[in-house]
């Protein structure tokens, strides 16, 4: 895992001199990110320094900022934990550096979880459900990256990565998430990437939400079905239940899910282990994927085998 686009620290002093908010002091790569680069910044002004958070955005159109602009702002000003990008002295969140949409946002405190307990997987339910009910009261779209489409089009090019059981497995699953767009189920914005690696935790209070850039609408319960697949598995990649219920009852408590969306959640769980096996297949060559494609295979598998799909 590297940053992308590098660059002087004489071409970032001189794109900071727009901020306003001091002299470049140091900036340090986050090697942790698999799709837009990122930096910590560190800058001096009457001899104070302040950290930012200088997030060059891979791979998406300057066209598709001022969505993410809105859903930034929309949260940051309902009292969320968002890190909302910095404004420019003439007025700008989104600006052009190395030829690329980039925020600058500040450093929020806390850190990423090592350890994940029953109370940190209730708090990031019930910060969960506060993202789709804040986002509800904002008319924002932005069609969904991950479609069926979008699976099929990549099972096609990863096919020949994969044992034949794995490609049986992945384009059965494709079959039942194409079906399952017919659903009547509660749509919404979803952050859409709600992993360990996105939350910041100082003690037992949630600082930070991060990375909305694959924030798209989708059901809502494919959110929650992503957020359960990272939060809650043991060491040895099991489901854990109890963390498992923690988060939707840390969830209900802001939202009631539908009887139906408790019906489908299981599945869209596989939907949404189907989607992280694909995203990684095609982050790298066989053999120097960023991030190891076989963990999503394995729970995948285990969840087609817990679950009996209702979809027609």
């Amino acid at each position: 895992m590297t940053t992308f686009t590098t660059f002087n620290d004489d071409a970032l002093a001189r794109y900071l001199i727009m901020f306003g908010l001091g002299d470049l002091h140091a900036s340090t790569a986050i090697v942790a990110g698999i799709e837009n680069s990122n930096y910590f910044v560190t800058l001096n002004q009457h001899d104070e320094k302040s950290e930012y958070v200088l997030s060059i955005v891979e791979g998406l159109t300057f066209d598709e900022m001022p969505f993410f602009n809105r859903v930034l702002q929309h949260l940051y000003y309902y009292g969320l934990p968002i890190p909302a990008p910095k404004h420019t002295l003439d007025g700008m969140t989104s600006t052009i550096f190395c030829g690329k949409p980039t925020f600058l946002f500040p450093k929020l405190p806390g850190g990423h979880l090592v350890e994940v307990g029953i109370e940190q997987c209730a708090a990031i339910g019930k910060v969960l459900a506060e993202i789709h009910t804040t986002l509800a009261t904002e008319d924002l779209h932005r069609d969904n990256p991950f479609s069926p489409d979008w699976m099929e089009d990549t099972l096609q090019t990863v096919a020949k990565h994969v044992t034949a059981d794995e490609l049986t497995l992945l384009t059965r699953i494709a079959g039942e998430y194409e079906a399952a767009q017919d659903l009547d189920l509660p749509k919404g914005i979803i952050h859409g990437d709600l992993f360990r690696d996105n939350v910041l935790f100082d003690g037992g209070e949630i600082t930070g939400i991060l990375d909305f850039f694959h924030a798209c609408d989708d059901f809502l319960i494919q959110d929650i079905a992503i957020t359960i697949n990272d939060w809650c598995r043991d060491e040895a990649g099991g489901r854990c239940t109890d963390r498992r219920l923690a988060l939707i009852d840390g969830y209900c408590s802001k939202r009631e899910l539908t009887p139906t969306e408790f019906e489908y959640l299981m599945i869209f769980e596989k939907f949404s282990a189907a989607r992280f096996a694909l995203t990684r297949l095609i982050s790298g060559e066989p053999g120097e994927y960023l991030k190891d494609p076989k963990e999503f295979l394995s729970l995948a598998r285990q969840l087609d085998e817990q679950t009996q799909s209702v979809v027609s």
